[in-house]
């Protein structure tokens, strides 16, 4: 019987940055868009920062919908925004506005950081939902890959890297706050952030594939000998 981690650990297909499209478009563009067009128009940077959050949240909530199901990222996302926006209008501080989304990423790269200290870490979990998604079928053979060790030693790496990656980022996001001007900060935060995921994908997909070949090596390797 062949060693489930011969198998192939992604599911069907090539990435595609047509699926992106949507995150582009609602996530970075009409947020820069709506925050421009709105302070041209008079209206408060304070409001129009809150106005370009609109975009982002109803993504969500149209996922959401069409998924039928809750995400536990998800549901982080949506609470922080919810309380990131609020809390704007409240205090009236354009650079709260402006860092508010350094919580949700700050918040997720800590998450991620002291789920090593659990069974599994959070990306394990993360990983799953993109490779197997809903096929109990795949959903098994992921769930079982965790009995060999450097499948186990390659997820806590991923979670280390995703958690001190988003850390940084937020750092990274409160010093724009503090030395760029509101309409810049606009302009960059979602680009980087969108940046640093795409980055992150691409890199978790190529270590993973990396660790498979070289458990498929080994195996080869054993045989020969």
């Amino acid at each position: 019987m062949p060693d489930a981690q011969t198998m192939n650990p992604e599911p069907p297909g090539n990435f595609s940055f047509r699926r992106m499209l949507p995150t582009l478009i609602y996530d970075v563009a009409l947020p820069i868009i709506a925050f421009n067009l709105l302070t041209k128009y008079g209206v408060s940077t304070l409001l129009a920062l809150v106005a370009g959050g609109i975009f982002p949240a109803a993504n969500n909530i149209v996922t959401f919908v069409k998924s039928r199901r809750l995400e536990p990222l998800g549901i982080i996302v949506m609470i922080f925004l919810a309380l990131g926006t609020a809390a704007s209008l409240i205090s009236g501080s354009v650079f709260f506005a402006l860092i508010k989304e350094s919580f949700l990423t700050a918040t997720f790269g800590l998450i991620c950081l002291f789920s090593l200290l659990a069974e599994r870490p959070l990306m394990f979990y993360i990983n799953r939902q993109f490779v197997a998604g809903d096929d109990p079928l795949r959903l098994e053979w992921w769930n079982g890959l965790w009995q060999f060790e450097n499948f186990r030693a390659s997820q806590r790496i991923v979670t280390t890297v995703w958690g001190v990656s988003y850390i940084v980022e937020a750092l990274v996001r409160v010093g724009l706050a503090l030395t760029r001007s509101p309409a810049e900060v606009v302009a960059i935060s979602p680009l980087m952030a969108f940046g640093v995921m795409i980055l992150l994908i691409i890199w978790t997909r190529r270590y993973m594939s990396a660790m498979r070949e070289r458990r498929v090596r080994e195996l080869r390797a054993r045989a020969a000998g």
